[in-house]
């Protein structure tokens, strides 16, 4: 009977560990926000092992029509690994295409922007950098 109680105390104390670390992590979400090499704003979250593009505005070069500053946003969770990241993801007529490092003093990177906003245009960007740091 004892080791039962002992057992299911240890299982809850484990339960509760457990909690406690999934709830400091959603409280170790942070919001970094900096320039691209273009001085536009860049917003990002990062949380746990993973960092989020909030916002950013780009300037892409398009073929047959003006060019154009766009402003990108809702993007997925990115993983990071050994503190570097890279993705690729897709938007109904853009790709975005970033890569970087995450610190805990800044995260630093290039992205690059290739979108399609109708038949016949191409519109993309260069690898543009960017550098962030914690919001105050």
């Amino acid at each position: 009977m004892l080791k039962r109680l002992f057992l299911a105390g240890a299982l809850v104390c484990g339960l509760l560990a457990t909690s406690a670390v999934a709830s400091a992590e959603s409280a170790d979400a942070r919001k970094f926000t900096g320039r691209t090499a273009q001085r536009y704003r860049i917003v990002m979250d990062v949380k746990g092992r993973s960092v989020k593009f909030l916002r950013f505005d780009i300037r892409v070069s398009c073929r047959r029509a003006p060019n154009m500053i766009l402003a990108e946003s809702g993007f997925l969770r990115t993983p990071v690994r050994r503190g570097a990241f890279r993705d690729v993801q897709f938007g109904r007529t853009d790709t975005v295409r970033f890569r970087g490092r995450v610190t805990r003093k800044a995260v630093s990177g290039r992205v690059r922007v290739i979108d399609k906003p109708r038949k016949g245009v191409r519109c993309q960007s260069r690898w543009v950098k960017f550098r962030a740091t914690p919001r105050r």
